[in-house]
């Protein structure tokens, strides 16, 4: 079995998150080029795809925690048994997504209170991206397999072939070089189908060829229940989790959208900005994840314990860095962006807030992680309902909507939210009454 450095593993994780996310900026880029209300457009749709891809990862996530459970306890059969369930699962329930948005996504948008002058750019690429979630189900499962097996970098070629493939594409329908009509929005959602295609492709042959993993047709047809049910205790209440926060923030981009087109715009760019900053720590809470996921397995807690301390070390680190780069270069993001004066006053005071909302947003999701990959994935759920709900929505209505404090009053909420529940699951950790949790 491979051994795992966090560092190595969490800079591979990083490395491919960051080109996702460039891949993001690039592509906002190109269409305020165009036309910056698209921007809006393209994030309207794009938040339906978030919180559908959280679907698709719940099972990914109880793979990974299986698989590296399984893998430290040196139980192979086990660990190849959770890779064929989570494949065949994942690929059903991302079929039947694809249909459901496909066929309602009007209404998924007006759900979201998209403005009159967007919703019909927003259904058109929302329609078209949503023939690729069977196939994007599939790669989330098939990454997830790659990074457990501590094969991260071969993530990193994956997603460098896919972005550079999606760019040209998207390119190609927006500047239309060689004389093609103009596509938009649809172009750019028939870019991104073709780049999930090619990296699905690429990941099966990883994990063939470099993994020496093998697939049985009978393996996929028959499921194993008792295999499934340790996968769903993980990936059902992670994606419970999961799905209250990428609701919250749909409820919270609702409240948004409410305040105008400038507001709106600034959600879906301030967004991608504030990935960039947490990225940093996140990746290296994946990387504890798989590690303390073999270390449990491996009946071996107290070094998952003090691990994942050495982990929260190393991720605070990476969010103050770039929470200063980001910080500093605030007015030279926002003028290459080419925003109005209207959206860079209505931005400015989110890179202030982001000076405290960022750590806590770290402390959280290494605790997080870390509590899953044990097998407690219900205490991060209760945290969730509690503070999602309970704290983060009714604070940003009031702040936001009530006091009209816009859209700061929102993200005050996200703050309130992430430091509450990340000192909560800190406390479960430091209890260590997630030991008794584990699956093998």
């Amino acid at each position: 079995m491979k051994e795992i450095s966090l560092l190595r593993l969490s800079l591979a994780i990083y490395i491919d998150m960051f080109l996702r996310l460039v891949t993001t900026f690039i592509n906002t880029y190109m269409i305020s080029r165009v036309d910056v209300s698209l921007v809006g457009a393209l994030g309207a749709g794009n938040e339906i795809f978030l919180l559908f891809i959280t679907v698709f990862g719940f099972l990914a996530v109880g793979c990974s925690v299986l698989v590296a459970q399984a893998l430290g306890a040196k139980n192979k059969v086990l660990a190849m048994r959770a890779i064929h369930t989570s494949i065949a699962f994942n690929a059903l329930v991302g079929l039947c997504s694809g249909v459901f948005v496909f066929s309602c996504a009007p209404f998924l948008l007006h759900a979201l209170q998209v403005p009159a002058e967007l919703l019909s750019e927003s259904t058109i690429y929302l329609k078209v991206i949503s023939i690729v979630f069977a196939i994007d189900a599939v790669a989330i499962v098939l990454s997830a397999i790659v990074r457990v097996y501590g094969y991260a970098n071969f993530i990193i070629a994956v997603s460098v072939v896919m972005n550079l493939v999606t760019l040209a594409g998207n390119y190609v329908v927006l500047f239309r070089p060689f004389g093609l009509p103009y596509y938009g929005l649809e172009g750019i959602g028939v870019s991104t189908i073709a780049g999930r295609m090619i990296g699905v492709f690429l990941f099966f042959l990883i994990i063939t060829k470099v993994l020496k993993i093998k697939f049985y047709l009978t393996m996929f047809l028959k499921i194993k229940l008792a295999t499934l049910r340790k996968i769903l205790s993980v990936g059902l209440p992670s994606a419970g989790e999961n799905m209250l926060w990428i609701v919250q923030y749909l409820v919270a981009f609702a409240f948004v959208a409410s305040m105008g087109e400038a507001s709106l715009t600034v959600q879906t760019i301030y967004f991608q900005i504030s990935s960039f900053i947490f990225f940093g720590g996140s990746a290296i809470s994946m990387a504890n994840e798989v590690i303390v996921g073999r270390l449990v397995g491996a009946a071996k807690p107290q070094e998952a314990y003090r691990h994942t301390f050495t982990a929260l070390r190393f991720g605070l680190g990476a969010t103050a860095l770039f929470v200063a780069i980001v910080f500093l270069a605030r007015e030279q993001i926002m003028e290459l962006l080419s925003l109005s004066e209207a959206h860079k006053q209505v931005m400015r005071p989110l890179f202030y807030l982001t000076l405290g909302l960022e750590f806590g947003r770290t402390l959280n999701i290494v605790f997080v992680n870390a509590l899953r990959a044990s097998g407690d994935a219900r205490f991060p759920f209760a945290m969730g309902v509690i503070f999602m709900w309970g704290v983060s929505i009714p604070v940003g209505w009031l702040l936001g909507i009530h006091l009209g404090y816009g859209i700061l009053g929102v993200w005050i909420g996200f703050f309130c939210d992430e430091w509450l529940r990340g000192s909560a699951n800190t406390a479960r950790w430091i209890s260590k009454k997630w030991q008794s949790k584990k699956l093998v």
